[in-house]
């Protein structure tokens, strides 16, 4: 594997469909250890989030910041790396670029879960923000879903027509929406992924809907109105990515939700239960393994190329 690898080398490392895949072998991988994340806050509003991840080969480590703060600055909002590191030598094998391991890794999760919760895949497809996490979903579902229409709403006019843009450049149907609520009796298919500072869908959703949210990762975020996350929790059904969701899924805990009683994403791939009936809202928050699942496919890729 080459060792330093730039965005556009690290996102021909992991395509969405293989990462997906990988993801769900690393949630079967009984030798994957995850500690929790060390968040630091930073003056001006901004985290610095340290992510360690190992298995019985590679061990790896997120450095990245997140400042919301450069939103419509012309800077990114994540920045930072992914090393790697080889387990029985000690050594560095590869160091990835961070904000693109984070925005594909996220979406191929949202996939992954949209694979096997959805009920009804083929969409459209509703996206809520239009950064790079709107960007990499609507890549990651057209891949992997075969999505061939998408609808997208953001505060900024501008980022939306610029996401249409390049959805229409994969081929896609697109077109830019100013009520994401209206937009919602359309679309089976939705993800929201904005800063998460403000309530961003309150309406009913469909009851073949699948909603990833993927914005808010503290109790203090949200994306998705209480009323909404109580209906769908008691119409369908809600999974989460991970146990660290109970102190972290701000949308439900601000809902009253006993996160703690909903499925994670891992158990109900192991369980293989059949679809219920109702909605599904998937609640995404991070997890370092998600970034050692983009590093082992990384690191594979490197080593058939």
């Amino acid at each position: 594997m080459q060792n330093l690898l730039d965005a556009a080398m690290t996102a021909a490392r992991l395509p969405y469909p293989a990462l997906a895949e990988e993801i769900r072998r690393l949630l079967a991988d009984a030798s994957v250890q995850v500690p929790e994340r060390l968040v630091q806050p930073l003056a001006g509003g901004g985290s610095l989030f340290v992510m360690p991840a190992c298995d019985s080969r590679i061990a790896i480590a997120k450095l990245i910041t997140f400042t919301p703060a450069n939103a419509g600055s012309g800077r990114a909002a994540i920045q930072g790396d992914v090393a790697v590191f080889d387990v029985a030598t000690g050594a560095r094998i590869g160091l990835l670029d961070g904000p693109t391991v984070t925005a594909r890794r996220t979406a191929a999760v949202s996939l992954l879960a949209a694979q096997h919760l959805a009920p009804s895949a083929a969409g459209p497809l509703l996206v809520v923000g239009a950064g790079a996490q709107g960007r990499a979903h609507v890549e990651a579902f057209a891949q992997g879903l075969g999505v061939r229409e998408v609808a997208i709403a953001s505060r900024s006019a501008a980022s939306a027509q610029a996401l249409s843009a390049h959805a229409r450049t994969l081929g896609l149907a697109a077109r830019v929406v100013e009520d994401p609520h209206a937009a919602l009796a359309d679309c089976p298919l939705v993800v929201t992924c904005t800063p998460a500072n403000a309530v961003v869908l309150r309406a009913r959703p469909r009851d073949d809907a699948f909603i990833a949210a993927v914005g808010a990762f503290t109790p203090a975020m949200v994306e998705l109105d209480a009323g909404m996350c109580r209906d769908m929790a008691q119409r369908g059904r809600v999974v989460v990515d991970t146990r660290d969701a109970q102190h972290e899924a701000g949308d439900l805990i601000q809902a009253g939700l006993d996160v703690s009683s909903f499925p994670t994403l891992g158990e109900v791939l192991r369980d293989a239960a059949p679809a219920g009936r109702g909605p599904v809202l998937f609640k995404s928050c991070g997890w370092a393994g998600w970034d050692l699942a983009a590093a082992r496919l990384a690191v594979r890729q490197g080593e058939a190329g």
